[in-house]
């Protein structure tokens, strides 16, 4: 990472990054907090072993913090090509542009020498009369203790070796049947009790293609293409969100989805979007009866 002129260094809260999220994922900051790394390890990989993608959009906010002090604004990350378990994976950022409030970044993911993700994004320092509101409601959804646990395919509920050793998302039953219902709704936190940081919710949000599948009337997902996220207030004490699930659109196995992630006092704490290659849809005939019943409500593509 480099920071020119002493960029992001104005408004640096010394705080960041957080331990947590340094802790989930076994990121190692040089002592100029502009470089780092971490190893591809089970929980931070697909099942296939490959880089999970909301693993590289959390890298990439813990990363953009560490090198401003500053809390994360939004962030977009391209996925360029992935690597396997085992593998030590370098992340570097440059502080573009920094100013009395905001500060510019590109992050950059690299397994020996081929890049693997790039990111760019702001992080920022809250006005204190600045303009603040929310313009949306999180819609009604039942209780995290009334929701079952998401399948992530047959015999994977509870498999270890990927991702989900960190996180747990449920099925949360969307009260409203309405066509401007979401087709998925899921409360997730992370696992070990850590708290959803902006980090935290990036790493929980990479669930827009089931969500696509869904919408179509199918099961399934693919690779992501990209993913987009834009932080507004998030609570400390934030563990549980709700992720707001919808797909939009598909072309030629081509999709585009978003996400809104609510705390469960009905904070709207992210907005974001996804595209992603949807090459593993099913037809919910093809997938054991119980967990066919768990995609109940998904509506055709129209």
């Amino acid at each position: 990472m480099t920071s020119a002129d002493g960029a992001g260094t104005l408004g640096r809260n010394d705080a960041l990054p957080r331990p947590s999220d340094i802790e989930l994922l076994g990121l190692n900051l040089d002592s100029d907090s502009l470089s780092g790394r971490f190893e591809l390890i089970p929980g931070l990989s697909r099942h296939d072993g490959a880089l999970y993608g909301g693993t590289g959009v959390a890298v990439s906010v813990a990363a953009m913090e560490a090198a401003t002090g500053r809390d994360c604004l939004w962030v977009t990350t391209q996925y360029v090509s992935t690597t396997y378990l085992g593998s030590m994976i370098e992340v570097s950022a440059e502080v573009l542009a920094s100013g009395r409030a905001i500060s510019q970044v590109q992050v950059t993911g690299r397994h020996q020498g081929r890049v693997l993700f790039v990111s760019l994004g702001s992080t920022a320092t809250p006005r204190p009369d600045g303009l603040d509101g929310q313009y949306e409601t999180m819609p009604a959804v039942e209780g995290v203790e009334h929701s079952p646990p998401m399948p992530f395919g047959p015999g994977r509920s509870e498999d270890p070796n990927g991702f989900n050793a960190y996180v747990e998302y449920r099925l949360a039953e969307v009260r409203d049947t309405s066509d401007s219902a979401p087709p998925m709704a899921l409360w997730a936190r992370l696992a070990g009790g850590r708290p959803s940081t902006r980090a935290g919710i990036a790493f929980l949000a990479d669930m827009v293609p089931p969500a696509i599948a869904r919408a179509a009337g199918a099961m399934g997902g693919g690779p992501s293409l990209d993913n987009s996220l834009r932080f507004g207030r998030v609570p400390e004490a934030t563990t549980w969100v709700l992720l707001e699930l919808r797909g939009h659109l598909s072309y030629g196995a081509h999709a585009h989805g978003s996400v809104r992630a609510w705390s469960p006092q009905g904070d709207l704490v992210a907005v974001g979007s996804q595209s992603a290659n949807m090459m593993h849809t099913f037809d919910p005939a093809q997938v054991p009866d119980a967990m066919a019943a768990l995609l109940g409500g998904a509506r055709p593509a129209k």
